[in-house]
């Protein structure tokens, strides 16, 4: 059987401050870690796994759900500092992943800078100089969909958020991990936010995708562990009302 153990790491930059939840599978002495955080993270990575009583020396693979800069930004020097650990992500991913093409969310960034001014503008120079501080890796394993990963983990593909962009369902705890496909915020589970999504329409293909599978709980990489008598239901909910401002915690 499969643990899931959720982390929870602090990101502070000036007076913003909050966490996100990158996830480590336990299956028997072997962890699998999925995302590691923004760039300079590896300490904080250390940290929280001595707190939850784990190795980090046994990591054995690192699952990116895709590669944006709070999701990748620690992988080169965990796999420096740690070279034995396989580093996973989807076909469509890994030329980011690799460096071999421009992060999709920079080009997103710099094209919003084109049009904005005073502090809104100095805020976007701020996010794109973050991005720019990723550091690519040169090996990449991919994934594709319905892979298993190891004894009841599957890969599913949940293009939308970013095209390539995957979830992990653990069968045996019936637990999506999700990525930024979902988020949760006081209680409530949303949609991605819809600054952040490339293909609203694919968002929403890859939610009914999701919904046919048993799930008990979703952990979201923003907002955490998620758990409903009604999960069901909300997400039924979410899907059939889609990207109106009701569906959204954030514009």
């Amino acid at each position: 059987m499969t643990e899931i153990i959720t982390l929870r790491l602090l990101f502070q930059l000036g007076k913003i401050k909050f966490y996100i939840y990158p996830v480590v599978l336990k299956n028997k002495d072997n962890l699998i870690l999925i995302d590691t955080g923004y760039p300079m993270f590896l300490p904080v990575i250390e940290r929280a796994f001595d707190e939850k009583g784990l190795d980090i020396t046994k990591l054995q693979q690192v699952i990116l759900t895709h590669h944006d800069h709070d999701h990748m930004g620690a992988i080169k020097e965990l796999i420096t500092k740690y070279p034995k650990v396989e580093v996973k992500c989807s076909n469509k991913q890994a030329p980011y992943v690799l460096g071999q093409k421009k992060l999709l969310r920079l080009e997103q960034a710099e094209k919003i800078g084109e049009t904005l001014e005073g502090n809104a503008k100095t805020d976007n120079e701020m996010f794109i100089h973050m991005l720019k501080s990723v550091q690519y890796i040169d090996n990449v394993t991919p994934v594709s969909d319905n892979e298993i990963i190891c004894d009841g983990v599957k890969v599913i593909e949940t293009p939308g958020h970013m095209p390539g962009h995957i979830s992990i369902y653990v069968e045996s705890e019936k637990t999506l991990i999700s990525g930024d496909m979902l988020i949760s915020e006081e209680g409530v589970l949303a949609i991605a936010s819809k600054e952040f999504v490339l293909d609203e329409d694919a968002e929403i293909k890859s939610l009914k995708k999701v919904y046919d599978y048993n799930i008990e709980k979703i952990v979201c990489y923003h907002g955490g562990e998620y758990t409903s008598n009604n999960l069901k239901m909300e997400l039924k909910s979410i899907i059939e009302n889609g990207y109106t401002k009701s569906n959204l915690l954030y514009e």
